[in-house]
């Protein structure tokens, strides 16, 4: 099959470019990465010269009709902007997670995707991953049986982690957005749309003090700007009743949780943000066992939502990592925090249809035949 690859843009040349660079140079030929932009021109020319690409100014990428796609690695309080300007220049778009930080900012995206007859796709894509289509695998040919409830845990140090990346004690990037995303995307992609939710939030410690001495802000004072600790509890479209917590404030050693439970069996799912996480099925009056990957992609492989997506265009078909799915889960976690603060029930406004899983039975570079991209193909 003759493939004519999309020219997609880097924006942002952060920590997290490296591997997308990688994995979109190394695994997938749908998708050919030909520029980059950083507001800091160290960091752009660093993997310009890097990645063998070329290093342009954001208005030149936009203005080039060759670039079809722009791939937004910004932090997320230049999502929306970063985001809504390629649209409105008719690219299609890949954006980290969250697709932005206000609701609203959110909708107008989505809209705008529309309106100009383009593509938005948002992280994480983990959910493509060996893992998570093991998981929905497990669940669509009955193995637990009728999904009944599901128990989310996350605990992190952001003490740690947000004094080396500042923006995840500022509004939407708490640990709900920035990491709690991967397990609400992943019961999303399994369970679909959740129905309301209700929840309990507090802001912990909420002034803190820059302790890095190799950062500039050492010594300097901040604010933890919303609810550090929450619990939640969700109510699913389809009855799956979910307990969430998550507490940014607790130890630098993860104990993630992803469990669902149906009539006939308990899946316990490990830590969604990798893509690699080994499933483990309990039957009754049986031993926990562990369940042998029935898809690909298990190594890190960000940039795969962008690939995917890149062949739904090639193929007229809806690409998975979409919007509607992305900003349904926005919504859920902006459904805690609103009803945390006003102590009501919060129903959720949007909807979307959940993503096919990939077809089985492909692996990487293998002598014997297909690629794991060939997934993608269908």
């Amino acid at each position: 099959m003759e493939i004519e690859p999309l020219n997609v843009a880097i924006i942002g040349c952060g920590v997290i470019s490296d591997i997308y660079i990688q994995s979109l140079q190394d695994k997938f030929k749908i998708v050919n990465p030909v520029a980059c932009y950083d507001r800091n021109a160290d960091k752009m020319n660093a993997q310009a010269e890097k990645y063998h690409l070329k290093a342009l100014s954001y208005e030149d990428i936009l203005a080039d009709s060759s670039i079809k796609m722009v791939i937004n690695l910004t932090n997320p309080a230049a999502h929306y902007a970063v985001t809504k300007q390629a649209l409105e220049a008719n690219k299609h778009v890949f954006s980290e997670k969250m697709i932005a930080v206000e609701l609203e900012e959110g909708q107008e995206l989505c809209r705008l995707a529309k309106q100009h007859h383009v593509r938005l796709g948002v992280a994480p894509d983990t959910f493509l991953g060996a893992g998570i289509q093991t998981a929905k695998y497990i669940v669509d040919k009955g193995l637990i049986g009728t999904p009944l409830s599901a128990v989310v845990s996350l605990n992190r140090d952001f003490d740690v982690y947000a004094d080396i990346f500042p923006h995840m004690n500022k509004r939407g990037g708490t640990l709900p957005f920035d990491t709690g995303c991967y397990y609400m995307t992943a019961l999303a992609s399994i369970l679909g749309p959740a129905k309301r939710v209700t929840s309990f939030g507090r802001r912990f410690r909420p002034e803190r003090i820059g302790k890095r001495v190799d950062k500039p802000w050492f010594g300097e004072k901040s604010e933890v700007e919303d609810d550090n600790i929450m619990a939640a509890a969700v109510e699913y479209v389809n009855g799956t009743l979910v307990t969430v917590h998550f507490n940014s404030e607790n130890i630098l050693t993860e104990v993630p949780q992803l469990d669902i439970y149906g009539t006939d069996g308990i899946l316990n799912m490990g830590d969604p943000n990798n893509f690699d996480s080994l499933n483990y099925l309990q039957k009754s009056q049986n031993e926990k066992t562990a369940f042998p990957f029935t898809h690909g992609y298990r190594e890190n492989s960000r940039g795969l939502g962008a690939a995917e997506m890149a062949w739904s265009i090639m193929k007229n078909r809806p690409h998975r990592a979409s919007m509607e799915m992305a900003y349904h889960v926005f919504e859920l976690i902006h459904g805690m925090y609103l009803s945390a603060k006003s102590g009501q029930i919060y129903d959720l406004k949007s909807t979307f249809d959940q993503p096919a899983t990939l077809p089985t039975g492909y692996v990487d570079r293998g002598f014997w035949g297909p690629t794991q991209e060939s997934s993608l193909v269908y």
